[in-house]
């Protein structure tokens, strides 16, 4: 609503008065009774109307100044909700910028340092989730040369005991410390009991080198595992895939284990090698699941699994044990 000027005002109080002066000459002139009652009704009727005409102004130029007032003071707190989004936004950048660079440090702590203050952005910003869960995969994406075996498990522990000094050359444990936490912290809010779940998550970890691997009891929209390396025991037990996963060409080096998990459009392992255990009791998916070229070197379960289409072993390599036939996959109904 445009300011009203003061000549304005000025030119309404000059019309009021002007009205008033011709009512009260009209009245004087039309009254054919020059006696003092008369006119003096006269007058007073005609600065009644001037009066009244006064009084209306008054209340519309009240009326305007208070709408006025409202909006500029809409417009003083919407400014004011802009700069703080304004100022909360650059906050958030410097804060994920500053995290980056410490991920990009040479020192581990320093690291590690970035990696759990991006947690912290994260949890604060729901809408920063995807981008940080992002950054986290594409860190564990970096090349990395680690342990040939898993660091967890008894067998694991005398095979690290037996080549601890070959270990000590081979790779940066430092590094894969901070490895190990990006993963923790990946199991940590894509797990959907956990309070700090985090929701409508995706995950890349293609080429990924992951060590004892763990993401079980998580929710995941989409997947994808391809070509990735996983060194010791892989537990993705109890999980939900929202989308079809992907697990084409990778590499299990010791126990498989994905009991219970859900793959609501269905999962392509093909040209997988499965050189451990590979689990997938009870296992639900509504889409194809696909092992074409897989390669099991030991047990593979897939006992009391419910398929929507049945599973695809065409051209399995390897000599496995356990391996399902018709009698033990139970078709979805109308399947």
């Amino acid at each position: 609503m445009p300011v009203l000027k003061w000549r304005w005002i000025v030119v309404a109080v000059v019309v009021v008065t002007v009205i008033t002066a011709g009512l009260l000459w009209l009245f004087l002139a039309w009254t054919g009774h020059p006696d003092a009652p008369v006119r003096i009704d006269a007058v007073k009727t005609a600065f009644g109307v001037g009066a009244g005409a006064g009084g209306v102004f008054a209340l519309w130029l009240a009326t305007r100044r208070q709408r006025t007032i409202e909006l500029q003071l809409i417009e003083t707190t919407r400014i004011a909700g802009v700069t703080e989004r304004d100022l909360e936004e650059r906050r958030v950048t410097e804060l994920y910028t500053k995290a980056v660079e410490q991920l990009g440090s040479d020192k581990a702590p320093v690291r590690l340092g970035g990696l759990y203050a991006m947690e912290r952005l994260g949890q604060d910003n729901p809408k920063q989730r995807q981008t940080i869960v992002n950054v986290l995969c594409a860190y564990l994406r970096m090349p990395f040369k680690g342990p040939e075996e898993g660091l967890r498990g008894s067998g694991a522990v005398g095979a690290n005991r037996a080549t601890e000094e070959e270990d000590a050359v081979s790779y940066d444990p430092a590094e894969l410390q901070v490895r190990l936490a990006a993963q923790e912290l990946l199991k940590t809010h894509l797990g959907h009991d956990n309070p700090a779940f985090w929701p409508d998550m995706s995950i890349d970890l293609q080429h990924a080198t992951l060590i004892d691997f763990r993401l079980s009891g998580c929710t995941i929209v989409v997947a994808d595992f391809s070509r990735a390396r996983f060194v010791g025991a892989v537990h993705i037990r109890g999980t939900t895939f929202a989308r079809k996963a992907g697990f084409y060409g990778t590499d299990f080096t010791g126990l498989a284990n994905f009991d219970q998990s859900v793959f609501e459009e269905g999962a392509f392992f093909s040209r997988a090698h499965f050189r451990g255990v590979a689990r997938f009791a009870r296992v639900r998916s509504a889409g194809g699941m696909r092992f074409h070229h897989t390669r099991f070197d030991a047990e593979a379960v897939f006992e009391r699994g419910k398929h929507a289409d049945p599973l695809d072993f065409s051209e399995v390599e390897g000599n496995p044990t356990g391996l399902p036939i018709s009698d033990n996959i139970e078709a979805e109904p109308g399947h």
